[in-house]
């Protein structure tokens, strides 16, 4: 019951109304689509205050979670009827809420974060381990401040194992989530550049990531990914629990091999000697998160066969390296975010297919700051180098790709547009059989909306 946790939680004023109905699993922030029954926390946001809307959600909610000031001024004008618990801080009180409620199940769950990949890898491992354990998994994005808790709260007995994505984008949010999630293993999927103006470094940005690993008790599990360049120095003998290395070199303790790609870039490739698997999804960089998927897959003793067919059957996470045919023309639809490794990741893809002519359809990056016209400006220089027959670009920092490539003599057309459907306009003029276009921006540039437009 809702009041078992408010007797213990430190930021409770008061009550008022009947709680004994209120099941605290059920929980809303939206009271637009507020189900009868839950209960409605209001959070201030930095646009909204879901304090103006208590009124509108007090129709629907078993209670409203509101904070002292804003009850203290405005209670009065709320339904009579309507049960409202007062707290200091709304949003302390809904992630500590979810993480007390964690705290009611002993199972393993596995916290995964990094900056590129985690939700491909994430989805890998839930279906490796689903061939032996019942999987609660994150939803969709759900990785942040408020996500995370979200989830924590939908946990329930029927779970044998957890998987869930830990997200960041500025110093001290992964020791907090960490701490809110109580992780017994840990897998980071690697450490790049996004959210880069946040941090100011790389190095910045491992430290981050890797409180992860930090947070984990003497019995956790630690996945080491050791392909990555900051993460194989991560200091292995402070986790007083197993560290399993994974990684393309012999001697790790998953090591895998790269076998063949076929003319999706599709990669087949070698898990310590016992068997071959034979990815779905495209992309070199999926091999590392299959052989993530399937290390943990074998620490949870999931089967060889098993952990082939989980891995050989997964399909590619919605507009996240999705190859689509239309007319003959194939299009990698990789629009979901966007950030420097990523970037050269789905080019280095692009170069691989056979398909002639190739044309990348690319967006800005976004929370680069200060390092943005930079960063820009060198993945110009990078498709500057390489055989892209044409470049469309679109938003603001995206002029600054075009000044690399042609600062690198790059010789291929570009062009700048101004919206979603004058790319697509674009690219009805020029694209044949046998064409294939690479979208891809941040999640602020919604490149799919091209794709939608052809």
């Amino acid at each position: 019951m809702i009041t078992e946790f408010l007797h213990r939680y430190d930021g409770y004023r008061t009550a008022r109304g009947d709680l004994a109905a209120v099941d605290y699993r059920r929980c809303s922030i939206d009271s637009r689509t507020i189900a009868p029954g839950e209960m409605f926390v209001a959070l201030r946001g930095e646009v909204h205050d879901g304090h103006r809307y208590a009124a509108v959600a007090a129709q629907n909610a078993s209670a409203l979670v509101l904070e002292a000031a804003w009850d203290q001024a405005h209670g009065a004008e709320l339904p009579a009827d309507c049960a409202v618990i007062v707290v200091d801080d709304t949003l302390d009180f809904l992630q500590q809420l979810g993480a007390w409620h964690r705290r009611k199940f002993e199972l393993p769950l596995i916290g995964i974060t990094g900056s590129n990949g985690k939700t491909t890898t994430r989805e890998m491992m839930a279906a490796v381990l689903e061939k032996k354990y019942r999987v609660f998994q994150s939803e969709g994005n759900k990785n942040n401040h408020i996500g995370l808790p979200l989830m924590l709260l939908k946990l329930d007995r029927h779970a044998e194992v957890a998987v869930l994505e830990l997200g960041t984008n500025h110093p001290g949010e992964i020791a907090h989530l960490s701490a809110l999630a109580g992780p017994t293993a840990a897998v980071i999927t690697n450490i790049g550049k996004a959210h880069i103006g946040f941090f100011g470094t790389r190095e910045a940005i491992y430290e981050e990531k890797t409180a992860l690993f930090r947070a984990l008790g003497a019995e956790g599990v630690l996945f080491l990914n050791l392909e990555d360049g900051f993460l194989k120095r991560y200091p292995r003998e402070t986790h007083q629990g197993p560290v399993i290395t994974v990684g393309l070199t012999p001697g790790c303790d998953v090591c895998g091999s790269a076998v063949a790609a076929d003319g999706l870039g599709r990669m087949q490739f070698r898990i310590n000697d016992t068997m071959i698997v034979q990815l779905q999804v495209p992309g070199r960089h999926n091999l590392m998160n299959g052989l993530l998927a399937a290390a943990v897959g074998m620490y949870f003793q999931v089967d060889d066969e098993a952990i082939r067919d989980a891995l050989e059957n997964f399909q590619p996470v919605k507009q996240r390296m999705q190859v689509e045919e239309k007319d003959g023309v194939r299009f990698i639809n990789d629009a979901y975010n966007a950030n420097p490794d990523s970037m050269r990741a789905a080019i280095d893809y692009l170069l691989g297919l056979e398909a002639r002519p190739r044309i990348v359809v690319l967006g800005d990056m976004l929370e680069l700051g200060e390092f943005s016209e930079n960063e820009h400006r060198e993945l110009g220089g990078y498709i500057a180098e390489r055989a892209i027959d044409m470049v469309l670009l679109y938003g603001p920092q995206a002029r600054f790709i075009e000044s690399g490539i042609r600062e690198s003599g790059g010789a291929m057309p570009v062009f700048y547009c101004q919206t979603h459907a004058e790319i697509a306009a674009h690219l009805r003029r020029i694209i044949a059989r046998d064409t294939v276009v690479l979208l891809k921006g941040s999640r602020g540039m919604t490149m799919e909306k091209v794709l939608a437009l052809l």
